[in-house]
């Protein structure tokens, strides 16, 4: 079982404490019914099943509503829509496709070095030896996931295939994607403020868009930190709380956010910044392709503040990727911006952004996940987890429980 700390004071303070006899029993009991505790954490988002339940449909159908009344308010016609792509810059949009694409292995780097933080001996050995082509690989298969079914269930997959694919616990791998995501909203939520007062100054608090996303991104980041520091200094209480049966779970999960952060702060927020930076350029580039910066209403600060404010909203849980509603902050957003501009430019904005930050994706990792030996390499473990039972049922139900992903919990 994991070994229990309780942080106290500096990260060079934290201390390991004994194993709690309770959990070695329990965890022992867990094995001699064919299944470890690790195994019952919800590990495995089935997306081929998840994307025929009727969940995913009505996301997508709620998501095309939002994109329909978004652009009839807006006042879009095909013709405004085809002269405004008539303009496109090929040269400048297949950069805009680059620079966005240079941020997935800065996000694999950072995410390796939270992981080699995070987990200590064998555990630590195993991913200094993964390739980082292969982390790179399931980082953006869970992207993949994140694009297709709601909830974020991208998150647990992600965790589930570093288990399956390099050995390590799920439970603390989230954990390392939960310090992931607030080193995001630490760079983030800064960068969106800046570019929002450069952007439209004394406009700021004028629209109720604007002041939902910014007041959207500063509720996530502070809930992010308080979460963090919660499990840090009270983790002995909330796991007290739990069910024993899950307790090595929550522990490990903990290790994974809290110790993520022992070692090399200012290089994981320096790589945070640049991944951001990607952010802004893409959108910066798009802008440039259709021909629309312009001094003094559209420029870096402009098209920084659309891609972050797009990221704060692809937090939401509620359609795949944000679809329908990053294309309707974008559609909304832009003509604020670009005083007389036509319906017809920012759907094309949207557009040609969402191909790069949407579309691609869900194109290139459908066609990763149908090759991809991360994918098939999980296959064998949900397998044996079903059919290596006494007869009874009890391992095929856990395991049922394992692969149900509508059980899982996803970390945003």
């Amino acid at each position: 079982m994991s070994d229990q700390f309780k942080p106290a004071g500096s990260p060079s303070s934290w201390r390991a404490a004994p194993v709690d006899a309770s959990d070695a029993v329990h965890g022992a009991s867990a094995e001699a019914n064919g299944i470890t505790a690790e195994e019952e954490v919800p590990q495995a988002v089935d997306i081929k099943r998840r994307f025929t339940d009727w969940r995913t449909p009505l996301s997508f159908l709620i998501a095309l509503i939002i994109l329909v009344v978004a652009l009839r308010k807006s006042g879009v016609t095909v013709g405004d829509l085809q002269s405004a792509l008539r303009k496109v810059n090929p040269l400048l949009f297949i950069c805009a496709f680059c620079i966005y694409y240079a941020s997935f292995p800065l996000r694999t780097l950072r995410w390796r070095m939270l992981m080699l933080n995070a987990n200590t001996g064998e555990d630590k050995e195993k991913l200094r030896n993964v390739r980082f082509r292969d982390l790179l690989e399931i980082l953006y298969l869970s992207w993949f996931a994140n694009c297709v079914i709601p909830a974020k269930l991208g998150d647990v997959y992600r965790a589930y295939l570093t288990r399956s694919y390099v050995g390590i616990s799920a439970s603390r791998t989230v954990g390392t994607i939960l310090a992931e995501r607030i080193l995001d909203l630490l760079i983030l939520f800064p960068l969106l403020l800046s570019a929002a007062f450069l952007t439209f100054q004394n406009r700021l608090f004028e629209n109720d868009s604007l002041r939902y996303v910014l007041g959207g991104a500063l509720g996530l980041a502070v809930i992010a930190i308080v979460a963090v520091l919660a499990i840090w200094r009270l983790g002995d209480g909330l796991r007290n709380l739990l069910p024993q049966r899950v307790h090595h779970v929550f522990s490990t999960f903990r290790e994974g956010a809290v110790y993520s952060f022992r070692k090399g702060i200012a290089k994981l927020l320096a790589i945070s910044v640049l991944i951001w930076v990607c952010e802004g350029s893409r959108l910066y580039l798009v802008l440039a392709s259709l021909g629309l910066i312009k001094a003094g209403e559209i420029g870096p600060s402009a098209a920084l503040f659309l891609a972050l404010g797009s990221s704060v909203i692809t937090t939401l849980p509620f359609a795949p990727g944000g679809l329908g509603l990053v294309d309707g902050f974008l559609i909304a957003t832009f003509k604020l911006l670009k005083h007389g501009s036509t319906g017809g430019q920012a759907a094309a904005l949207t557009l040609l952004d969402r191909i790069i930050s949407y579309l691609s994706i869900v194109v290139i990792g459908f066609v990763l996940y149908l090759v991809s030996d991360k994918t098939k390499s999980s296959l064998p473990v949900l397998k044996r987890e079903r059919t290596d039972d006494s007869g009874d049922g009890g391992t095929q139900d856990r395991a049922e429980s394992v692969a149900r992903p509508e059980q899982s919990t996803a970390i945003s």
